[in-house]
């Protein structure tokens, strides 16, 4: 494990020099901006980024060399997907056609015209769905074509060895079996399929309402503004209020969707309760548990489904995209095969090895993240910790928790401007979590920038509880000292 205690270069790679990472350095609070204002200086500068958000080097050189392969046109735009299956999906969601390349290895390329609003609605969806071609898949097919000479190093098991390891350590873990475990391509696709299957599950019984409960993942809000059935609540701790609307509204409800615990507020919900509540109306309850994870808390035996990020604490190194699904009911299998896209074998074979220290990663992540929090706790010059030591998040936590383990995740309102702390601050600096390293992102700015832009935006995240100002912390497994002897520095 590589600790980053050194700043690291704007547009570097986090991982440093890893063709597959999923993070990208953005050590000064101007280089986010440059970015959400999409400087083309500063894409220039990047090596990598978050999949859904900025194209692989890999994959966009195969993008590059298909176009010049089968002449397309530079009036059209080249669209690549993971398969001919998400290719099918895109097409029944929009009930369109669209000319395709295939090459031989199943990546496939959509032919657009290149008009930005025209690609906004595909490519918007191809990234909350996760339809994405993995890297390594990118890097496998340039190999075969010459391209690439000799494949990334990395440490890695068999395909049959990953995909046993994978579902037995998430099995256990969860207290499922083995059976009851699908993988995906990514946490996205793992999130859209469990509910599009939960749906479908419903519609016999004209039940075809999905319900936002808390303020979620920006990707996961937005799939569920596409549906024409919805309803959103953002209060997680007002189950009287939920439990009245669907009193009235239960027989057109199919699905509660919910985080435990929440991004990034760290709140939680009362998930006994609220199982019991949706149980008692029919409707089904799908948890993400990205940020809780099965080794803090327990909350298969209270949902119907569960899904997880597997890019955030099971893989640990942020070089990879990868999700599960946890089903209570098996027959669920059956709606889930139309949505669920498979991983590529490389991703399975890398996540198969690292998967096996996700236990003991936790444990020392966690035991950190208790002492970073005193350590915050008293500082003068922190306004706000989010954690799940606030007093409603703490006894809700309580109730699933697993012996004294605590999400990896503090979220710090610091007194002054944003920039005076995080322009300071040398461990690494840019998106995603749940890595080894201890990983600081300005989430307010990379997640909803646009809010930042108008006084209506402002006055939306400050009735959310979402402080401009709002720092991420993923805290690592470094040695504690070096981890607050960094913020120390930067605060004084």
């Amino acid at each position: 494990m590589k600790a980053y205690f050194d700043p690291i270069p704007c547009g570097n790679s986090i991982p440093h020099a890893n063709p597959h990472a999923v993070s990208v350095s953005f050590p000064y609070l101007e280089n986010v901006i440059a970015y959400e204002e999409g400087d083309p200086k500063l894409f220039a500068q990047m090596q990598s980024g978050y999949p859904r958000f900025f194209s692989n080097k890999l994959v966009q050189k195969l993008v590059d060399y298909t176009r010049l392969k089968y002449k397309i046109d530079a009036a059209l735009k080249l669209i690549p997907i993971v398969s001919i299956q998400a290719k099918l999906l895109l097409e029944n969601v929009f009930e369109e056609v669209f000319d395709f390349i295939e090459d031989a290895y199943g990546n496939v390329f959509l032919i657009v015209k290149d008009d930005e609003v025209f690609l906004k609605k595909y490519t918007d969806f191809i990234r909350n769905a996760g339809l994405l071609i993995s890297s390594r898949k990118a890097e496998a097919t340039l190999s075969s074509y010459g391209f690439i000479t000799k494949l990334f190093e990395e440490e890695q098991v068999s395909e049959a060895e990953g995909v046993f390891n994978i579902k037995n350590t998430l099995s256990k873990a969860y207290g499922a079996t083995d059976e009851q475990v699908v993988l995906t391509n990514c946490g996205m696709n793992a999130l859209y399929a469990a509910s599009e299957a939960l749906l479908l599950s419903q519609k016999e019984l004209g039940k075809t309402v999905i319900v936002q409960l808390g303020w979620l993942y920006v990707d996961t809000m937005e799939l569920i503004e596409r549906k024409k059935n919805s309803k959103v609540q953002l209060d997680i701790f007002d189950l009287n209020q939920l439990e009245k609307w669907l009193e009235k509204n239960h027989e057109k409800v199919a699905v509660v969707l919910t985080e435990v615990v929440s991004n990034p507020l760290l709140s939680c919900v009362d998930l006994p309760a609220l199982y019991e509540l949706c149980s008692r109306f029919s409707v089904k309850l799908l948890v993400d548990n990205t940020f809780g994870t099965p080794y803090c808390v327990s909350v298969f035996p209270y949902c119907d489904v569960v899904v997880e990020s597997l890019t955030k604490f099971a893989c640990g190194q942020a070089d990879l995209l990868f999700g599960a699904i946890l089903i209570k009911n098996e027959a669920l299998l059956l709606e889930l095969k139309d949505f669920v896209i498979p991983p590529f074998e490389g991703e399975v074979k890398r996540l198969g090895f690292q998967i096996l220290n996700y236990e003991n990663r936790l444990r020392k992540i966690s035991e950190n993240t208790v002492l970073l929090y005193a350590y915050l706790k008293k500082h003068p010059k922190v306004l706000e910790i989010k954690s799940i030591w606030e007093e409603t998040s703490f006894d809700n936590y309580s109730k699933i928790k697993k012996g004294n383990l605590v999400p990896g995740v503090l979220s710090v309102v610091f007194d002054g401007e944003l920039d005076t702390i995080y322009d300071k601050l040398n461990v690494a600096k840019g998106p995603s979590l749940g890595t080894e390293f201890t990983l600081v992102m300005a989430y307010v700015y990379l997640a909803h920038y646009e809010y930042l832009k108008s006084e209506s935006g402002l006055k939306m995240l400050q009735g959310l509880g979402l402080n401009p100002n709002l720092l991420r912390i993923s805290v690592g497994v470094e040695p504690i000292q070096e981890i607050i002897a960094d913020f120390q520095q930067a605060l004084e």
